[in-house]
């Protein structure tokens, strides 16, 4: 049995005895804003992709992470820069 999913269209199989659900999982999914004490940023990056900026292209944090999320914000999970 397929499930088409209301909001993008995907199709998908079924293969439980539940009520299925009604949209994708994709469609179902959150955006997340941590991972562990790390506070993931949700707003622009710079042209690497990995930087956080805030709208007028500045950084929004300074220094280098120490945790090994390049997107944290967390500024306790930073090491200032010489």
């Amino acid at each position: 049995m397929e499930k088409q999913c209301p909001r993008c269209g995907i199709v998908w199989e079924i293969n439980t005895t539940r009520k299925p659900p009604e949209t994708c999982g994709s469609c179902r999914a959150r955006k997340q804003t941590k991972i562990g004490d790390c506070l993931i940023w949700q707003g622009n990056y710079a042209e690497d992709m990995v930087t956080p900026i805030n709208e007028d292209g500045e950084l929004v944090v300074q220094g280098v992470p120490t945790c090994g999320h390049l997107d944290c914000v967390n500024s306790d999970h930073r090491k200032a820069t010489q």
